[in-house]
């Protein structure tokens, strides 16, 4: 072979490398040209909101076979004669690793509803471990409430830009004088509910502030039911670093850059939990080049919405929408329904509880402490556990009783039913009918339900000029029929749904 190539096969190796060099920048400038196309489109489908399935009652299979088991240990004991310190012993700890719990509350409310929540659902939190946030810097027992509405941008302030913010200011300006709850007429000007929208997103930016990275945050108000051990269950499935905004879901604003598609929020009521991921996405800020934030609080920028929109909780819904984040409702484990007025059926029967809300003081007190001795290692508690603590529908009848009108059809005199026993008979003749509610004296209006509450007593009472009283009553047998069919030998833990509801 010659040591040096000849002159045509000089030429011919030249241009192989010359074609083999374009094909390298061929390829090279394509490689880049998807990468480009690939970051497009990444940031055109990130940007909209991807739901898991969400399989509803009457979709196969509509519910999940999770393998959950209760961190309490003993997992339950006899309540009787327990001090809140025996109780809490059980608290499983350990827990708050995963979930921090965050209380909303206001100074003007009622404290009643804040003393009932501290003795039960919030009872075995320490003040390192509770956030408290309100509208004033107050103590209460031996943890301290921290004005959420302090030190937000100055705009928020501006009362010809926010109006309602003098309600703040005036509370503020009354707390500094020493007036405030003393003198009644000036704290009476005090509009705390109008207040109560703003708290919202600062709630999440100073959690996750206090509590950075924590997997999931836990956010519920002082008239909330919270079922620690069902919480803790079910958070346990969940990767926290998925951006996850789970509650009770309500209809929330259009989105007219998507078809006017429809976006939902979770009622603030019942509770809602945010991962950690859904905070990250929520609170992210851009980062100018010698490391300092750039861009404005995310409270900050939705500013120009909170100040017009009715309720904070559709604020926070629509904000996590516009970073991507949708929610997913787990209704009814997250209930806007109080204890006593669970329209018990087959959608409220051996699905686990979550929350409830609005919740009367003396039941939350009385059913936390009797959800300890009543708890199961291997399976959650269900709504036909909770059934048992007012038992619903073990009367026949009840005099000034109103077991409510939800899910239920109404009739009067123009359908022949003119009293209580014609309202009787008219639920005993319709077969999906359970109970019944007469609506006497001057009202005389007859309601049939199709779902068996245990309401609440109600005197008689004038209204637009009438006068109305309450009666009511079960159907006993119908109900002993429904309980023996339904034996819950599966948890039905929900799949994610917006449009089951209620």
């Amino acid at each position: 072979m010659a040591l040096f190539p000849k002159p045509a096969e000089t030429q011919q190796l030249g241009l192989f490398l010359l074609n083999k060099r374009l094909i390298r920048i061929f390829l090279g400038v394509a490689f880049f040209v998807l990468v480009v196309l690939g970051l497009v489109w990444r940031q055109q489908h990130d940007a909209l909101p991807v739901l898991p399935p969400a399989p509803g009652f009457d979709e196969p299979p509509g519910f999940y076979p999770y393998e959950t088991v209760s961190d309490y240990w003993p997992v339950s004991l006899d309540p009787t004669g327990k001090s809140t310190q025996d109780l809490c012993a059980t608290f499983p700890k350990h827990m708050l690793s995963l979930v921090q719990p965050v209380l909303k509350m206001g100074h003007g409310e009622d404290r009643t509803k804040l003393d009932a929540q501290l003795d039960s659902v919030s009872a075995c939190f320490r003040p390192d471990e509770l956030l408290i946030f309100s509208d004033l810097d107050e103590r209460i027992r031996n943890f301290t409430a921290i004005d959420i509405l302090a030190g937000l941008p100055p705009k928020y302030y501006d009362l010809e830009y926010n109006p309602d913010i003098g309600n703040y200011l005036l509370q503020k300006e009354l707390s500094q004088n020493g007036t405030l709850d003393k003198d009644q007429e000036a704290t009476k000007k005090v509009n705390g509910w109008i207040i109560d929208r703003f708290k919202f997103l600062p709630q999440i930016e100073r959690a996750w502030l206090m509590r950075p990275n924590k997997p999931f945050y836990f956010f519920y108000e002082t008239d909330t039911y919270v079922v620690w051990d069902t919480v803790y269950r079910f958070l346990s499935t969940f990767d926290p670093d998925v951006p996850i905004y789970m509650g009770s879901p309500s209809p929330g604003r259009h989105d007219s850059s998507r078809d006017n598609l429809k976006t939902w929020f979770a009622n603030g009521g019942p509770g809602f939990a945010l991962s950690r991921g859904a905070v990250k996405a929520l609170l992210r800020r851009d980062v100018a080049p010698h490391g300092q934030y750039s861009g404005p609080t995310v409270s900050e920028e939705w500013l120009p919405l909170i100040k017009d929109e009715c309720c904070g909780d559709s604020v926070v819904g629509w904000t996590l929408w516009n970073n991507g984040v949708a929610l997913q409702g787990y209704w009814p484990m997250f209930n806007p329904h109080p204890l006593h007025g669970i329209p018990f059926s087959d959608r409220y029967w051996c699905q686990p509880i979550m929350t409830l809300h609005k919740t009367t003081p003396k039941d939350m007190v009385e059913v936390w402490k009797w959800e300890f001795g009543q708890r199961k290692f291997k399976r959650p508690l269900l709504y036909a556990d909770y059934w048992n603590f007012h038992r619903p529908g073990t009367s026949d009848t009840l005099d000034n009783w109103d077991n409510g009108d939800w899910d239920a059809s109404k009739s009067g005199p123009e359908q022949g039913i003119d009293s209580f026993e014609k309202c009787e008979e008219a639920c005993k003749k319709d077969d999906s009918c359970v109970q019944w509610n007469w609506r006497g004296r001057d009202e005389k209006v007859c309601v049939l339900a199709r779902s068996f509450r245990y309401g609440e007593k109600r005197e008689p009472e004038q209204r637009d000029d009438k006068w109305v009283d309450y009666k009511s009553g079960w159907i006993k047998d119908r109900l002993d029929k429904f309980r023996q069919e339904r034996q819950c030998e599966v948890v039905e833990w929900v799949g994610p749904s917006i449009t089951r509801v209620f």
